[in-house]
């Protein structure tokens, strides 16, 4: 894990989170639905990838993919806003610079 995959991770998590916010506060009930489904599985799998040991990490990896959407319930904004934030708080913050 690299100082520069953490931080690609950590952006497209937190844009993901502002937009996530927007839509939350829009409609709390709101779906992810289409094409934000793999977009959303692609940046959660960044996270899993850098930190796959994590138990947050382990325990939201089975709930959230393109198959258990394909197959269950709809998936609402409100519930990946609590998964990114989580995964956000997992990550290692960036260093701080003198």
């Amino acid at each position: 894990m690299t100082d520069g995959d953490i931080w690609t991770a950590r952006k497209t998590l937190t844009t993901l989170q502002t937009d996530l916010r927007a839509i939350v506060a829009r409609d709390p009930e709101q779906e992810v639905r289409g094409m934000a489904i793999p977009v959303l599985d692609a940046a959660l799998g960044m996270v899993r990838e850098l930190l796959g040991d994590n138990p947050v990490v382990t325990a939201a990896g089975g709930v959230i993919s393109v198959q258990t959407i394909a197959e269950g319930e709809p998936l609402r904004a409100s519930d990946v806003l609590l998964v990114v934030g989580m995964f956000l708080s997992a990550l290692p913050a960036r260093p701080q610079t003198a």
